[in-house]
Parts: structure tokens; sequence; C-alpha cells
């Protein structure tokens, strides 16, 4: 409890110093002068404020063990006199918003596996589409409605508007929660990932008809009209060439990105070089769609679904993750916060949590049940209603609805007021509350079990090496283990399996099996005596090397495969065990 009142304690006094430094930092900007040179300057500090800031969310996050989505929105709103010409400039604010969501939309295609997509198209279409489409619609009458109960006047189209935009799931807030479950139907954790990207792409083309309509002054009485108004014949003309040019334009995409893998595979080496190419494809493409009448979005989302990266291209995935997650992502929560107004957020409390639980426990299971209530009776693999219920649950707002919101602020509306307020309050409200309790309406539901070991692991304090397995890859990796130990003067080597969602005790003692006659035949062949021992350990590969790392077991280096720096958490990247990667 003292250790973690402490933690606490010092990201409230980080928030309080970065608060403090930015109203004396402010005046900073007046001391550089307004003329180009000064211009200049003052864009070198405010880039270099971003970079620290981003810093900080990820530090900040892990240590009081809060979304770092909530993080960044909290250190913007700290920062905010900092971060005034940036998010006072609707042209800068507009480039920063764009690439963002740019790189943010290609990652989430990265994500899902197409042929999973594929299985479960269905699925994924009407929950994305029919249930994007309830949710924004009820939305949009949830806030119609209530604002006056609360006192307050929201404008229809500030209504309409939040509707849309925070109708999206976020892949970035589910998948680390869906990550540590074990689930009995495999595709409800797929449908709910996919649904989750789908819904980004959907969410953006939706806003972005009633952004179209609402520049254009276009004047209509109730929200219905409004909605409404996607069927009509001017909409279906902006959504045909937002479709059309955005999937040819991803097709496009995924065509370069083809000839680059393959060059690779030629080739066979990586180079810093092919990051840059990588990343320019998905900013190329969606300039030409925009340009062309399309969906910039659209085309960078497809793009990623379609193309599928292998090992020749794994260091440059890895960077693009790190420059994702590391950096594009704080940065629209943090210019979110920036927009902030902290008394104004104050004063739309009552109405922002409300309407963010109305969203998440009324408005949510309704456009589930509704647009997928049909597969509960038809379809090969029918869905239960416990695994509906867990799918309501589900509904992380992120990245893209805060990237819709910063650009809709961008073009400067009038009557919008309380739309930035209100939205973030859903925002924050879904980002802490559901990824807490997700694992227990799991458990609860019985529809998944949290991958947990109950027992600890118990190794002898003697030096050893630890080869870290998911399958049996370790079966062709364990010579060239042997074969390290041996040189080191190392006389035990230590093989852990985690099955993760895989997990089963048939195939857990297959594995075993092939384990100790692998150890038999290796025996034989040694110049020195060995020990081996196998562990088969039921929770998440990271979770148990974060363990070991951090208990004295004697393990002096962790053998992993390449493929799994991927799916390293921060938490293990800092680890004082070595890690060694092998083919």
């Amino acid at each position: 409890m003292k250790k973690k009142s402490f933690r606490y304690t010092i990201a409230c006094l980080s928030v309080l110093g970065l608060a403090l430094a930015s109203n004396i930092g402010k005046d900073f900007y007046a001391l550089l002068g307004s003329n180009s040179e000064g211009e200049l300057l003052s864009i070198f500090f405010i880039v270099s404020t971003l970079f620290i800031l981003s810093f900080l969310v990820f530090y900040l996050s892990h240590l009081i063990k809060l979304p770092s989505f909530v993080v960044a929105i909290i250190l913007g709103i700290a920062a905010k006199p900092l971060l005034i010409p940036i998010v006072h400039h609707e042209e800068v604010l507009a480039a920063i918003v764009g690439l963002g969501a740019t790189l943010i939309l290609f990652s989430g295609g990265l994500e899902i596996p197409f042929k999973n997509f594929r299985k479960l198209i269905w699925k994924i279409t009407s929950v994305s589409f029919l249930g994007l489409f309830i949710t924004a619609f009820l939305f949009s009458w949830a806030v119609w409605l209530l604002a006056p109960a609360f006192g307050l006047h929201i404008s229809i189209i500030a209504s309409v508007l939040l509707g849309a935009l925070l109708a999206s799931t976020d892949p970035a807030a589910i998948i680390p929660v869906l990550k540590k479950l074990r689930f009995k139907n495999k595709s409800i954790k797929e449908i709910i990932i996919s649904e989750s990207a789908v819904t980004d792409v959907v969410g953006t083309l939706l806003t972005m008809v009633f952004l179209t309509l609402a520049i254009s002054n276009v004047n209509m009485a109730n929200i219905n009209n409004w909605y409404l108004a996607v069927f009509s014949s001017e909409s279906a003309i902006i959504l045909a060439k937002q479709l059309l040019f955005g999937a040819l334009l991803g097709l496009a995409g995924y065509f370069f990105l083809e000839v680059l893998l393959r060059f690779k595979k030629s080739y066979g080496k990586e180079f810093e070089a092919d990051s840059a190419f990588f990343i320019s494809i998905p900013i190329i493409i969606f300039t030409l769609a925009i340009f062309m009448g399309g969906s910039g979005y659209l085309a960078a989302f497809i793009a990623g679904l379609i193309f599928h990266i292998t090992e020749h291209l794994r260091e440059t995935e890895k960077f693009f993750n790190n420059l994702v997650d590391g950096f594009m992502k704080p940065i629209i929560f943090i210019l979110l916060g920036g927009l902030v107004d902290l008394p104004s957020l104050i004063s739309y409390a009552p109405i922002g949590i409300t309407i963010a639980l109305i969203f998440m426990f009324v408005i949510r299971p309704i456009a589930v049940f509704i647009s997928l209530g049909y597969f509960t009776k038809f379809g090969a693999e029918k869905l239960t209603i416990r695994d509906l219920l867990f799918i309501s649950f589900v509904r992380e707002t992120g990245a893209i609805p805060a990237v819709l919101m910063l650009t809709i602020a961008a073009f400067g509306l009038s009557g919008i007021e309380g739309l930035v307020e209100i939205g973030m309050w859903s925002i924050l409200l879904t980002l802490i509350i559901e990824p807490l309790l997700t694992p227990a309406v799991a458990k609860y539901l019985q529809v998944a079990e949290v991958m947990k070991d109950e027992k600890e692991v118990v190794l002898k304090n003697i030096p050893a090496i630890m080869l870290v397995t998911r399958g049996k890859s370790f079966i062709d990796r364990f010579p060239i283990v042997n074969e390290w130990a041996e040189k080191h003067g190392i006389s035990k080597v230590v093989v852990m399996l985690c099955l993760e969602d895989k997990y089963s005790e048939e195939v857990e003692k297959e594995i075993e099996k092939e384990a100790n006659e692998l150890f038999q035949k290796t025996k034989s062949k040694n110049k020195q005596e060995m020990t081996y021992r196998f562990i088969s350990r039921k929770g998440s590969l990271t979770d148990n090397i974060n363990t070991i790392s951090q208990t004295d077991h004697r393990i002096i280096s962790i053998f992993v495969g390449k493929k799994m720096l991927d799916f390293y958490p921060q938490e293990i990247k800092d680890l004082s065990i070595p890690f060694n990667f092998i083919d």
C-alpha cells in the first residue's frame, strides 16, 4: 500500500510540476519574438515539448497503472499553455492529426490477420456497420435529450457529430486486455479486435459525411433528418467517392508494400532506409485519396489489412510500431488535453459522466444485440447470449475518436460548444472503467478465463539459461541453445512453454513428452554433463518472463525467437536479464 501511495504521489507531483513549468514557460514564446527566426525557434521548442510529454506518458502510465491515453490527456491539460501555438493554429493541428490518424489506421489494419477477417466477415460487418450506426444514432439522441435536464444547450450538430465520432471502439486499448484472456470461443476475441479496427474507418466515414454537411451550412430540424441524410443522393455521392478512391488507393498501397517485401526477400537483409519507404506508403496513398475525393483513412486501413508482414520486415515493423505507439498515439491525446478548458470540463462533468455510463451500459448492449442477435440462431459458429453480453461490455473509445474530435475542432465550426468536453468524459470513463473490469466480467460470464498461473516457478539456485516458447518451435532452437550453454560453461537449460490461449492439458502433455525425448537424445551427444528441465505455464509468456526476471532464479540469459519481438510489452524491455534472439 505504501509503495502504491508513493507512486501516486510521484505522479501527482510530476503533473503539478509540469503545470507550473508550463505556466512559466508560456512567456518563453514572447521572448523568442514574432519574426521568422522566433517562429522557427518556437516550432523547435514545441516539437521537443511533445517528445518529452510522450516520454512522460509512458513512464507515468506504468508507474500508476492507468491507461496511457488517460495519462496523456491529463498531461495535455497540465501543459496547455505550452501547446497553445499548436491547438490555436488550425492548419498545424489538422496536419498533425491527419498524419497521426493515417499511421494509426494503417497500424490497425496490420494488426488483423486477413484470413480471420474473411472468416468472420458477416459478423464483423454487421457489428461494424449496423451496430455503429445504431450506436451513433442513440448517442446523439441521448445527448440532445439529456442536455436540458442539466441546464445546458447542446446544438443538434454537436449531438450528431458526437454520436458519429464516438461510435468506434479502439484496438489499441482493447488488445492488451484481451491478450490476458483465454476464450472458450476464440472467434469472440477476433470479432472484438476486428470490429475495433473496422469501426475506426466506418466511424470516420460517417463523421466526415456529417462534417461535410455541417460545413455546407445544411440546416436540419432534428437528429432523425441528419441520419436520414446519410442515405440521400448527396451523401451517397460523397460516400461512393470516399469508398471507391479509398479502396483503389488502398490496393495501390498494398502493391507497393508487396514490392518492398519481395525486394527484401530476394536481398535477404533489412536496412534503416526500409522504414522510410514503409512509412511513406500510407502517407502517400492518404494524400492521393484525399486529392481524388476519397477516404485517405480507408486507403491506409485497407493497405495495412491486406498486407502481411513476414520476417523480412521485422525490424521495420518494430520501428513503425514504436513510432505509432510511443509517439503518434500519445500526441493525439496530449493535444486533445491541450484543447480542453479545465473549468469547462468540470462544468460538463454531470452530463458527461451520465452520458458515458449510458453509452457503456445501455447504448452499447442495444447495438450489439440488434446487430449480432441473428448469429445466436443462425450461422456456422453460433454466438451465445453470454458472448453478446461480453462483447457489449467491451467498448473502449480511443485514438480515432480523439483524432476526429481534434479534426472538428480544427475546422473552427460554430455551435459545437460542449462537444470536446462531453466527448472527453466518454473517452476517459470507457478507458478507465472497462479495461479494469473486463477480466472479471469474462470470468463471471464464463466466456473466458484469465491466463494466470497458480503455482510459483521454483528452480534450483544454480546458474541456468532459459529457452521460452509458445509451441513446438523450441525443438529446432534447442540444439543452438544447448551448444551456447556448453560453450559458456552453463550446466543447466530450462525450457518454458506458455501455450496461452491455445492451452489444453492434452497439448501440454504431448509437447512435454517430445521435450523429454529431445533431452534424452541431446544428453547422449553432450561433451559435458548437463541438466535439463521442462516447465509449462498457463499464463502469458510475457507475464511469466516478467515474473521470473523479478525473482532471483539465477537465470543468466533468456533465449527467444526473433518473431517474438513484436509481443514484448514495454514493461519487459528494461529487464536486467539479457535476451538472446534466435531464428
